[in-house]
């Protein structure tokens, strides 16, 4: 399975607040499920839309998989309040994510830069924290 490393809050947006959209600056040809890395620094300047509860930063969890989420389309606009419109022009790729999971227990593990290759046994864990999700699908 594929990982993303995000910073927090932005892991907690996905995973509690309804976060339906991961904004990067760059796009691959990637469908299918992702494992959801928390850095192992927060985000402190962020900013979430008006009406969504922002967390503090103290109490997230960091440097750990933190749950899951499936990629369903990578797209340059969307109605999302999630989705970032870029002031400078500049093109944003919003990952459209669906079946979003969190863990019980995140798992802690180095991140890492792009789309990386989760370790087997962070694998296993998940798939042992989550039997009904079937991840090779």
């Amino acid at each position: 399975m594929r990982a993303i490393s995000i910073r927090q809050p932005w892991v907690h947006a996905i995973l509690k607040e309804g976060k339906d959209i991961e904004n990067r600056s760059w796009q691959r040809n990637f469908r299918g499920w992702l494992a959801l890395h928390a850095s192992g620094q927060p985000s402190r300047d962020a900013g979430y839309p008006r009406g969504s509860r922002m967390p503090d930063l103290d109490t997230l969890d960091y440097s750990a998989i933190c749950g899951v989420a499936r990629v369903v389309d990578i797209v340059t606009t969307s109605k999302s309040k999630w989705f970032w419109h870029p002031d400078d022009g500049s093109i944003n790729f919003g990952w459209v994510l669906a079946d979003v999971a969190a863990l019980k227990l995140p798992i802690p593990c180095k991140g890492a830069l792009g789309l990386w290759e989760l370790p087997p046994t962070v694998l296993r864990e998940i798939e042992r924290q989550l039997p009904k999700l079937h991840f090779d699908a």
